[in-house]
């Protein structure tokens, strides 16, 4: 018996079809792959650039609060890469105690007014700051004496001073009312004891630990976001 054969010409057609929607497909993946990277290439550039922005804007901010400070006679240390403006506790605070001194309630004061005064000077500062953290800082030697009856210990001695550092600027400026750009407060405040010493400190000599005594205030960024105003 003699069976009927598909002509060639048809057999041919039909895998030519095959093979072109198969190449079809790749192409126009590939095509989206292309559009899908250019746009992330592009958008991480854009980001970069805003962030970079909020990058020298702090820095901006926080050597005009310095200088500011410096003219009022309150020393203070600026550390722009890091955001980290720092003040060493031993002017504000007594050995072992957590309550702020008559002069250092009134300095603490006048750095509330001054950061509030700078923060709210461009439009840009406030887009660059996310968060204001106040931390509290000590050295590595334990606390000798009591406080409200009990040894503290150097974590909870650094986390209330960040407390009442918090709390007599906030008397001064209303800090616990500023909020940033997403409406969210923008101080914060912790206590670390001597677990984050200055960088390159070791607690190994009493000029290093008398710098580890501190409050801190660290400017924290901003998420990037497009189109912020200048």
């Amino acid at each position: 018996m003699m069976q009927r054969q598909r002509p060639s010409g048809v057999e041919s057609a039909d895998d030519g079809h095959y093979w072109i929607s198969i190449s079809d497909l790749m192409t126009s993946l590939l095509f989206i792959f292309i559009i899908i990277l250019a746009y992330t290439i592009l958008s991480f550039s854009e980001k970069s650039a805003v962030f970079e922005e909020s990058f020298y804007k702090r820095g901006e901010l926080l050597t005009q609060i310095q200088t500011t400070l410096q003219a009022k006679n309150i020393d203070v240390d600026i550390d722009i890469k890091n955001g980290n403006m720092r003040i060493k506790s031993d002017g504000f605070f007594a050995v072992g105690a957590a309550d702020l001194s008559a002069d250092g309630q009134a300095k603490m004061a006048e750095i509330a007014l001054v950061i509030q005064a700078k923060w709210q000077e461009k439009e840009a500062f406030k887009n660059a700051i996310d968060t204001v953290f106040i931390e509290g800082h000590t050295d590595n030697v334990p606390i000798n004496q009591s406080i409200g009856g009990r040894r503290w210990t150097n974590m909870e001695l650094s986390a209330q001073r960040a407390i009442n550092t918090y709390t007599t600027m906030d008397a001064a400026a209303q800090i616990g009312q500023m909020k940033n750009r997403d409406d969210k407060y923008l101080y914060s405040y912790s206590g670390y004891a001597d677990q984050r010493p200055v960088p390159g400190n070791s607690n190994s000599t009493e000029l290093e630990r008398a710098q580890n005594r501190r409050i801190e205030f660290f400017f924290a960024l901003t998420s990037p976001q497009l189109n912020l105003k200048k």
